[in-house]
């Protein structure tokens, strides 16, 4: 009877406190951000009890009977978690953003997908709707600092694509670009891609997850994912941008204005006078500011993309359609671009258990190339006009109207009056489509079976015009001149072909679990072309010939030519992979690949590449739990592997015959001997890569700290090298497997995510060291010698080499101290060269490794910002350790316009103690050494990105389920010491780095763009 009456009377004391305190209720709406759609299935639940609810199909919730100060926490898979406080009963909106690292998040791999915590490799994934917009003509441009160890050289022309090199440089004649992967379709161009068509992108880097590439995966691989419809939902969607484009003050040249040269030109003449030749005063036709050539034909230039996309999915089948254009101008006259893409893809679910689909893209780009000369621009001396008198004017000859270049460079065009002339003269165009099918069989609960088939097929035309004409009056000397009006017109095409059977394994078995393929690939591809020109178009007597008449057959019969082409190569592949997981903490993959190629010979077709990564989930390990407060998830992981590489023309393995190899003369008549192109080594075979990965995965705090940090070492060997031949062939050299090389590095990943209140905040940093060593060379270890660059044991591949500068000889005191003989008489203000060898002159043999065109280390930063509509977010990278090295500061045949810095030179005692006196006449003050190089680091506010997205309240009132402005500035700034126009300067393989004054500026691009979906 108490324990009756006391458990009464607990009852009535609970029901009476909460009647006494403030019950409380919530509703709202949950959305994806970024797409402003309704989430169904998301958790919410009171923090600490079992109570809560779910989002039905449209976001919505509603919570009752809450008491004050109860935490709401709002969880779905593959979101961020998010928390809120209820002080009062209210409306709660809340957009969810996707956890782009979350540990279920299913990642695209090679042939099939994986979740993230499953990997024992190195994949980056980053999230299609961080490109769309972002200004680039290729998606792959804005991967620019997201991805460690990911090099992208962009250049700024109007759709101009960008180098691309992966953890370093592994080859030596070979392509260094990545392999693409579209969708499953194996390419090595991706120009057809609209970015607004794009769900994520996957950056592949390790052994283990390219092993499966085989031959193609040595340079690392990108995969690519176009967009398909979402179950269930027909929609409307909409991106745009517009904007201009322009050459900052801080990217252009800094030249010398028309008094400034009049005045170092003076002094060179100066300097180089002698009793024979006494210096006379050079006066120019331009005084002042003079005419500022790069302006000349710089321009501001505009750039827009629209894309319109219409998704629809019921039970049975869904289809994507989507439209897009890109346009942009060349900051460099009179320079554009344009694109029209069309795609559609469609999935049928033909029965439970067989599905079927499809997924086309047709593209039409055209180009006009640019007529202005930038090399011309910077090169131009500023002392006279570009434009001459109306007297001079000769309607027959259009090179009349422009003023031909002074004496003094001659052989320097005026670059206005090419600009002009060639304007409109040069086209390029053509079509692409990229497709392929599939059907999808689901059997015995466990395997499936996929067939598809791709294709990829391309023409392009191009054709020229190039203009007679004569820039000279009666008293010039100038070599721009043209005697006939030419002609040249090109046709390529082709065609490849890819086929995939794939079969997968999937089984749970207790603690176990296994994830099995198969398969079998097989690709060809094939190519064509055509070229011919002609010149006396429309007759010797037709100086200006209309457009109409820009063809073959107006040319002279007597002067016209032509050529062809053929290629084709092939290969096939078997593969097989295993994943294990035991209780998600142990995990183990293994690849296996063999490939065979055409491009070797018979009996060395076939590669075989194998590879195995391990992990290990520590964080799930008992001894572990006392870290659980602060860590949530740790993983340990390595792998190693092997990869080929066959990115060498064809036919190579097979002899070739020059019928005019060598030239003889007897009795005055001459003789062709045929003579073999080079040695043949029926023995080359694959280029082989040899990879070690060990790295850790962890997250923090609540997962909002991650971090992923790694090192790689990968090796090189039995490069395809060209060597000298072992007996005389005629001119060429034998190309043949000698070498190798290593790469290897850290990288880092480190990511914070929070929220204070309504206030979301991100940020983010990458990184990667470099360390490029060649470890062996053909030719008995036989250096590559180029005039700047040289490539050697020990040393990275394509450094630069030459003398130490030490300074500047002030005096005849100093010149008398320095104890070493040279071949030249040092005078004062040349440049004093350091003795490395210690043998008490100055010679080739003091050359030295003086620096490398790869960057030892480079970054990148992100910082993200959203409160409530608004949107904020910066996009930074970096590059550290590299060296450009100035062509343009070297003697030539020509007086060329002086660098601004050029002011500094020496000029007397103690003006300078690095540039040297001006006097082209003393060559050994142009020889390969360090005062040629510049710093080539630099740091870029890449992206400045401030968004505003319109309240769900008058969404609803316009139909409409997102509408978003945003305004966006690509290139800021860039904080270089480089005298350039960028420090983006690409280059060959073993000759990079080098600036000639003419590298195509990176513009700074201001833009404005609407998104919208219903």
């Amino acid at each position: 009877m108490r324990k009756t009456f006391l458990t009464s009377l607990l009852m009535l004391l609970s029901v009476c406190f909460l009647y006494g305190q403030e019950m409380l209720s919530v509703k709202g709406t949950v959305t994806e951000k970024g797409t402003g759609e309704g989430l169904i299935g998301v958790t919410v639940f009171v923090q600490g009890t079992t109570g809560g609810t779910v989002t039905n199909i449209a976001g919505q919730y509603e919570l009752d009977n809450l008491p004050k100060g109860s935490v709401l926490v709002f969880s779905s898979v593959g979101m961020k978690t998010k928390t809120f406080v209820v002080n009062k009963s209210c409306v709660y909106d809340l957009a969810m953003e996707a956890d782009v690292l979350s540990l279920e998040d299913v990642v695209v791999v090679g042939y099939g997908t994986s979740k993230k915590r499953d990997l024992t490799g190195s994949i980056v994934s980053i999230n299609g709707d961080d490109l769309k917009n972002v200004p680039q003509y290729s998606p792959v441009n804005a991967l620019q600092g997201k991805v460690p160890s990911l090099m992208v050289t962009n250049t700024g022309s109007a759709g101009g694509g960008a180098s691309i090199r992966l953890r370093g440089v592994g080859t030596l004649n070979s392509s260094t670009n990545p392999l693409f992967v579209v969708d499953g379709m194996l390419t090595d161009n991706i120009d057809f891609l609209s970015p607004s068509d794009i769900t994520s992108i996957e950056v592949l880097k390790d052994p283990s997850s390219l092993a499966i590439f085989g031959v193609q995966g040595a340079n690392g691989v990108i995969i690519l994912t176009t967009n398909r419809a979402k179950e269930g939902k027909l929609t409307v969607s909409y991106d745009g941008y517009g904007g201009m484009q322009y050459v900052s003050s801080n990217d252009r040249v800094k030249l010398t204005n028309a008094n400034q040269f009049t005045g170092l030109y003076n002094e060179l003449l100066k300097n180089q006078a002698t009793e024979d030749k006494p210096y006379r005063a050079w006066y120019p036709d331009l005084f002042g500011e003079g005419t500022d050539w790069v302006d000349l034909v710089l321009r501001p230039a505009a750039i827009t993309s629209h894309s319109l996309t219409i998704a629809n999915s019921s039970e049975k089948a869904s289809s994507v359609l989507s439209a897009g254009y890109f346009y942009q101008d060349g900051v460099l006259k009179y320079d554009n671009y344009n694109r029209y893409n069309l795609r559609y893809a469609g999935d049928y679910n033909v029965s439970k258990h067989i599905k079927i689909g499809s997924n086309i893209t047709l593209s039409r780009w055209s180009k006009s190339g640019q007529s202005a000369n930038l090399w011309e621009a910077t090169h131009a001396i500023p002392t006279y006009s570009p434009y001459g008198f109306e007297e001079d004017l000769d309607p027959e000859n259009p090179g009349s109207k422009y003023t031909p270049s002074p004496s003094i460079q001659k052989d320097v065009a005026n670059p206005v009056a090419t600009m002009e002339l060639q304007k409109g003269t040069d086209e390029s165009y053509g079509y692409r489509g990229v497709g392929n099918a599939y059907i999808e069989v689901n059997f015995l609960k466990d395997f499936q079976f996929k067939a598809t088939g791709y294709a990829d097929l391309g023409v392009n035309y191009n054709s020229n015009f190039d203009p007679k004409y004569d820039v000279n009056n009666e008293t010039s000397i100038s070599s721009q001149k043209k005697e006939t009006n030419s002609f040249s017109r090109g046709t390529a095409e082709y065609e490849k072909y890819q086929a995939d059977f794939i079969l997968n394994y999937k089984k749970q078995i207790d603690d176990h679990r296994i994830n099995a393929t198969a398969g079998y690939t097989a690709y060809l591809k094939r190519s064509k072309g055509f070229t011919a020109a002609a010149d006396t178009i429309g007759g010797k007597d037709m100086n200006v010939v209309p457009e109409d008449f820009w063809m073959l057959s107006q040319g002279s019969p007597k002067n016209k030519s032509n050529g062809d082409s053929y290629d084709s190569e092939a290969f096939i592949s078997y593969l097989a992979r295993v994943n294990y997981a035991y209780k998600d903490r142990y995990l183990l993959t293994a690849t296996f690949r063999a490939d065979g190629s055409s491009k070797f010979a018979p009996s060395h077709r076939w590669g075989y590449f194998p590879s195995v990564g391990a992990g290990w989930v520590m964080s799930e390990e008992n001894f572990m739990s006392s870290t659980k407060s602060f860590l949530d998830y740790l993983k340990l992981k390595m792998s190693w592997g092997q990869l080929g590489n066959d990115k060498i023309g064809n036919y190579l393995w097979l002899p070739t015959i020059n019928p005019i190899g060598q030239q003889v003369i007897i009795d005055g008549q001459t003789y062709y001997i045929p003579l073999a192109d080079y040695q043949v080594d029926k023995n080359i075979h694959w280029e082989v890569m040899s990879g070690f990965d060990v790295g850790v995965d962890a997250k923090f705090f609540g997962n909002r700290l991650s971090a992923e940090i790694g090192y790689y070492i990968k090796t090189t060997r039995d490069l395809l090298a060209h060597v000298s031949p072992s007996v005389t062939v005629g001119g060429g050299y034998a190309i043949t497997n000698a070498g190798s090389i290593r790469n290897s590095g850290f990288e880092f990943m480190l990511n914070w995510n929070d929220q204070i209140g309504d206030l979301q905040y991100g940020v983010s940093l990458n990184g990667s060291t470099l360390n490029n060593e060649v470890l062996e060379l053909g030719d008995n270890n036989s250096d590559i010698v180029y005039n700047y660059h040289r490539t050697s044991v020990g040393h990275s591949i394509g450094s630069f080499y030459g003398y130490i500068q030490d300074g500047i000889f002030q005096n005849e005191e100093e010149i008398k101290a320095y104890d070493k003989a040279t071949s030249w008489e040092n005078r004062p203000g040349d440049i004093r060269y350091k003795d490395l060898n210690g043998d008490g002159k100055i010679s080739d043999k003091d050359r030295t490794f003086i620096g490398n065109p790869m960057p030892k280390f480079m970054y990148g930063l992100n910082l993200n910002l959203s409160y409530k509509g608004f949107d904020f977010s910066v996009d930074m990278n970096g590059v550290y350790g590299n060296k450009i090295l100035n062509k343009k500061k070297l003697s030539d045949f020509t007086i060329f316009n002086f660098y601004e810095s050029t002011l500094g030179r020496w000029h007397g005692e103690g003006t300078s103690s690095f540039e040297p006196i001006l006097d082209n006449t003393r060559s050994h003050n142009f020889l390969p050494s360090t005062n040629l190089l510049e710093n080539g680091s630099y740091f870029r506010i890449r992206g400045v990105q401030l968004g505003y997205t319109l309240p769900k309240d008058i969404l609803k009132k316009m139909k409409v389920s997102k509408i978003r402005f945003y305004a966006n500035v690509q290139n800021l700034y860039t904080f270089k010491k480089n005298t350039g126009f960028t420090p983006e300067v690409g280059g060959s393989i073993l000759e990079g780095g080098v600036d000639n004054g003419d590298t195509y500026p990176i513009p700074t691009t201001v833009t404005a763009g609407l998104s919208f979906n219903f």
